[in-house]
Formats: C-alpha cells, structure tokens, sequence
C-alpha cells in the first residue's frame, strides 16, 4: 500500500504514517548498506541530526530535498523509501538482533541452505561483497526464512535484500 503523500511547497504532507513507514525503511536501507546514522547523514550531504530526526520521529514533514538526498545515498527513490509494507511486516520489527542471536540454533540446516542460497546468487549476478555484507546477507535472510512456516530459504526476500546490499 502506497501512502498518500502529496508535495507542499518543497515538505512532504502524509496521512500520519509516513514518518514511521519512512524510518522503517531508512533503517532497513542503512543496515543493508551497514551504515550508521552518521554515515548516512555524511553521504547524503545532510547537516547532522537530519536523519536522527526522522528516525525518531522528531522530523513530522521532511522536506523533498532531505527525502531524495537520503534516497540517492542509500541507492534507492524517494518511492522505495515511502512504501509502506512490502516485505516487512509489523512483527519482524519486535525483536531486536542481539535477541535473535540469543536464540536456540534451531535450524541449522536451514543456515547452510541460507549461506548457499546468498553464494550461488551473488555469483550468478557476479556480485562482489564483503565479508561483512555477505555475513548481513546469511544473518538478515536467514532470521527472516526462519519465521515462515515451513522454515525454508525465502528467495524472493533473499534477492531483494542482495540486491539492497550491493546496490
């Protein structure tokens, strides 16, 4: 679902939802890139504070400007940053990673499938990453593929995230 967002002398007007599906997908976007707050606010060309509030929702209508800055250096449109949905649901935001981590390995088949899944599609796209994004990948689509029902690699999430990383 899209949301209803219009342009208003250069800020963004939403239905109320916008900041949160926004920082949402900010902090996805970052986390694939393995940006900080910091970085993004530096790659972006943004004075410092200007992500930070929108992620903590201090920021009620940013202006196009800092919208599409943000967009550009996590390599996505101003539209990908705007969805709301998709992908991610409600729930997959309830636990924190070092809660995941702390969890019974309770599918180690599924990890090896996971890892596979990650090294035949980067060489298949001829994709080089680093060790610390092709650890984001195992972790991120693994912890994901985990949650359905049967427990299997979720390929369709599994190449978007890819893709978001190595964009």
């Amino acid at each position: 679902m899209l949301l209803n967002v219009v342009y208003n002398r250069r800020k963004l007007v939403n239905n109320g939802e916008m900041n949160t599906a926004l920082a949402k997908q900010i902090t996805i976007r970052m986390k694939a890139k393995n940006f900080s707050v910091h970085t993004l606010e530096k790659e972006a060309g943004l004075k410092t504070h200007a992500v930070r509030n929108i992620l903590r929702g201090k920021s009620k209508s940013p202006s196009v400007d800092i919208v599409h800055a943000v967009s550009e250096a996590l390599g996505c449109t101003v539209k990908d940053l705007l969805q709301n949905g998709g992908l991610f649901h409600e729930k997959e935001f309830t636990e924190s990673k070092n809660e995941k981590l702390n969890e019974m390995y309770a599918y180690p088949t599924l990890y090896i499938e996971t890892v596979q899944f990650v090294n035949e599609v980067l060489q298949q796209k001829g994709h080089h990453v680093t060790v610390k994004q092709a650890q984001t990948c195992f972790e991120e689509i693994y912890f994901h593929s985990a949650q359905k029902d049967p427990a299997k690699v979720d390929k369709v999430f599994g190449e978007w995230w890819i893709d978001l990383v190595v964009g």
